[in-house]
């Protein structure tokens, strides 16, 4: 009976852990705002990359948050110039 009860704890969080997990990552995959999102910043990625020094030191100030640390601008941010 220790034996039975034993083999169960090991294996039932194994078997339920792994259908968690192959679960979600095929809702993930189905989910169409998922994946025109990833699309999305795939492309965008894609422009960043070809910034000037000048634009991405201000895209850092402006939308990049250190931990404990927020700045709140005074006026709305004016991005494109």
């Amino acid at each position: 009976m220790k034996i039975l009860v034993f083999s169960l704890l090991i294996t039932l969080p194994n078997v339920a852990f792994n259908q968690i997990t192959k679960t979600d990552s095929l809702e993930l995959m189905s989910d169409s705002t998922l994946l025109e999102l990833n699309d999305f910043l795939s492309e965008y990625a894609k422009i960043m990359s070809n910034w000037s020094p000048e634009k991405k030191k201000r895209f850092n100030e402006i939308f990049v948050m250190k931990r404990g640390h927020i700045t709140i601008p005074k006026e709305p941010i004016n991005w494109e110039e």
